[in-house]
């Protein structure tokens, strides 16, 4: 614990940019170290797109490792700049200042109360966390009332001891719209969704019409879920604008329609979405000034073939899935499509180009995601460090 805290005293005195590790979960926290209380650390976090995501606090028990020097920390701070340099945006955050001469969890608690904020908790002991809002708080307890943008009817209140928090993640980006949505009349309605190929197209075909927000869950057995507007759509395939978790635009998703296990139309996370989408609206927040969320797309031709063939013509980044077992899923650049198959030449996790490639047959890609803000942040890094 001492060379932790030296650490952090470290990181604090330089203003350096840090990763927090747990020895428990895989979740790790990047950013400046804003406070050094008694009882835990807080520290103004970044996403991924390196934009400010509020903050976290932390027990010092629960920190495995400060990292200080990585290229994943290269990485956030280009990324950190670039947001800067862009002029990307995301939801106002007011700043907060706690006393960190005083034990900082039950000042976080008060603020969360008195602001009516929805807050992460981490629990001891517990790989679960709690999204909700602070209800009242005594000497070692506090009440808190869950909130669950999955479903509704878990609203559980219960009372916790301030012990058996480790860790609380407060103001950022997704929170404060949960806070917002929170105050709106949102009420829990009934799963529907179509399965089957006549009931999924007619529900596509719907949707495309009336643009109107779905979720479409993968039939790979990943439990993974695209939820986004239909752009265009064939016998063989769906094209996808895109929502992220924030509510803004997140790129492109093209499947086949035999990926499709089941899409859903009405659902309290699609409720969820819709007013996190409406709420950035009123931000202007829709989209990042670097993507383009306007494109369209000729549904009469192979998507497939299409997309790759303007990957290649323009040479940007996709990331692909193919129905092959014995390739995973990989972020690269595709060569020319001749006879059906092509080269494509993926990114390591180094961030150099396997610039040997890997053949693969056209039909058996059924996934294709494309003009998302990793990609073009991967592609922006493999441009300033002279991979391309």
């Amino acid at each position: 614990m001492s060379s932790i805290m030296e650490d952090l005293q470290l990181a604090e005195q330089q203003t350096q940019l840090i990763n927090l590790y747990q020895a428990n979960s895989e979740v790790v926290y990047t950013g400046y170290i804003d406070s050094l209380a008694p009882d835990g650390v807080v520290v103004n976090t970044y996403d991924d797109a390196g934009l400010q995501d509020g903050a976290v606090f932390m027990r010092y028990r629960v920190i495995d490792e400060v990292e200080m020097m990585s290229e994943d920390l290269d990485n956030m701070a280009f990324r950190i700049k670039n947001a800067d340099v862009e002029g990307l945006a995301t939801v106002p955050q007011t700043p907060v200042h706690f006393n960190a001469a005083h034990a900082e969890l039950s000042q976080i608690l008060a603020n969360a109360l008195t602001t009516k904020q929805v807050v992460l908790l981490v629990l001891a002991n517990n790989d679960n966390y709690l999204e909700g809002q602070v209800q009242t708080l005594a000497e070692t307890n506090f009440e808190f009332k869950a909130f669950d943008k999955f479903n509704y009817r878990h609203h559980t209140q219960q009372t916790l001891a301030y012990d058996q928090v480790d860790i609380i993640e407060f103001r950022g980006n997704e929170l404060l719209l949960e806070s917002a949505f929170v105050k709106t009349d949102y009420r829990h309605v009934d799963n529907i969704k179509a399965t089957g190929k006549t009931a999924i197209n007619d529900v596509l075909t719907h949707a495309q019409a009336n643009q109107e927000l779905i979720a479409i869950r993968s039939a790979d057995g990943s439990g993974m879920f695209f939820v986004g507007f239909v752009n265009a759509l064939n016998a063989d395939s769906v094209l996808i604008n895109l929502i992220d978790m924030t509510g803004q635009f997140g790129g492109y998703t093209l499947c086949r329609r035999s990926l499709i296990e089941s899409v859903s139309t009405q659902s309290d996370y699609l409720q969820t979405m819709r007013g996190f989408i409406e709420l950035n609206r009123q931000y202007e927040l829709n989209v990042q000034p670097v993507l383009n969320d306007e494109r369209l797309f000729d549904a009469t031709t192979d998507l497939f073939d299409s997309i790759l063939r303007q990957a290649d013509n323009f040479h940007t980044l996709v990331h692909l899935t193919t129905e092959n077992p014995m390739l995973p899923a990989m972020t690269g650049y595709p060569g020319p499509v001749t006879n059906g198959h092509f080269i494509f030449y993926n990114v390591e996790d180094d961030n150099q180009i396997n610039r040997v490639g890997t053949l693969i047959e056209l039909d058996d890609v059924v996934e294709l995601s494309f003009g998302y803000m990793d990609a073009y942040l991967l592609e922006k890094r493999l441009k300033d460090n002279g991979s391309l």
